[in-house]
């Protein structure tokens, strides 16, 4: 069986961690805009359940953005040429 690179892993992370980007994202901009009392976003979800929610997924929304934005930028960069694979040379 073929060993699979590091590459095919970071592309799989950089897609889940974009998946969970998204949906904290929204849920944060929901949360966000209950406690603000915008677009009666208030009736789907009470103020002190979107204050926990709001402070609770804080960290995670920065690790995950973290890990996503490094990743994609590292896949940028290899694309751009900024970043050289490692190859060895058979000259």
């Amino acid at each position: 069986m073929a060993r699979k690179n590091i590459h095919y892993y970071l592309i799989k992370t950089a897609r889940f961690s974009g998946w969970l980007l998204f949906v904290l994202v929204i849920l944060y901009i929901v949360t966000g805009f209950s406690l603000c009392g915008e677009f009666d976003v208030g009736k789907l979800i009470d103020v002190k359940t979107a204050m926990a929610v709001h402070q609770i997924f804080e960290w995670p929304l920065i690790v995950v953005f973290c890990v996503h934005s490094g990743i994609t930028i590292y896949f940028a960069m290899r694309r751009w040429g900024w970043i050289k694979s490692k190859k060895a040379n058979c000259t």
